[in-house]
C-alpha cells in the first residue's frame, strides 16, 4: 500500500513509519510540506499517488494555540482543509488525527463519537475545525481522536515531567 504521511518528523510521524515499515511511505515534514499551501499539497498528492494520506501534522502547542489561535486554525482548520481537497482531487482516502480536545473534558467518562464536540480551547478548536473539513470535503475518510502520545524522545507529557524535574521545577 502507497502511504503518505504529513507530519512525518514528528512524533507520531516517526511512529508510524517504524510501524508502516513493510509499505510504501512517503513521510513529510513540515519542512518539505507545508499543508497550508495548496498547491505543494495538491502537488505531494498527486506525484505520490498515495493509497491513503495519514494527516498526521498539526500545531499541538496547546499553549501557542491559545497565544496565536490564528495560526492553530491556520495549520490545523485550514492546513486540514487543503490535505482534504487534495485526497478529494486524486480520489484518496485520509485518515485525519484528531484530538481528544474536541470535548470539554466534563462528561465523566469516556466519549463516544456520537457525542457533541465541546472544545474549550483553541487547540480543540482547531482540531475540530478540521474535523469538519474532512466531513464534508470527502467520502472516504477515517478520523481519530486521541490524547497524549508517548514515544521515547517525544515531546509528551512524561518526557515534560523529566525536563522540569532536571530543571529543578
Amino acid at each position: 500500500m502507497r502511504i503518505l504521511i504529513t507530519g512525518g518528523r514528528g512524533q507520531l510521524g516517526r511512529g508510524l513509519q517504524q510501524a508502516l515499515s513493510a509499505e510504501t511511505v512517503l513521510a513529510l515534514g513540515h519542512h518539505e510540506l507545508d499543508v497550508t499551501d495548496a498547491a505543494a499539497v495538491r502537488r505531494a498528492v498527486g506525484r505520490f499517488r498515495p493509497q491513503v494520506v495519514i494527516h498526521a501534522a498539526a500545531y499541538t502547542d496547546t499553549a501557542g494555540c491559545e497565544a496565536d489561535p490564528e495560526l492553530a486554525m491556520r495549520v490545523n482548520g485550514e492546513g486540514t482543509r487543503q490535505v482534504a481537497l487534495a485526497c478529494r482531487e486524486s480520489d484518496v482516502a485520509m485518515l485525519y488525527v484528531s484530538t481528544n480536545e474536541v470535548f470539554d473534558g466534563q462528561k465523566g467518562k469516556a466519549y463516544l463519537e456520537s457525542d457533541e464536540p465541546e472544545p474549550v480551547n483553541a487547540y480543540g478548536r482547531s482540531k475540530l475545525a478540521g474535523e469538519r473539513y474532512v466531513q464534508s470535503i470527502l467520502d472516504r475518510f477515517y478520523i481519530v481522536r486521541t490524547a497524549w502520545l508517548y514515544a521515547a524522545g517525544g515531546n509528551n507529557f512524561p518526557s515534560k515531567v523529566l525536563r522540569a524535574t532536571a530543571d529543578g521545577g
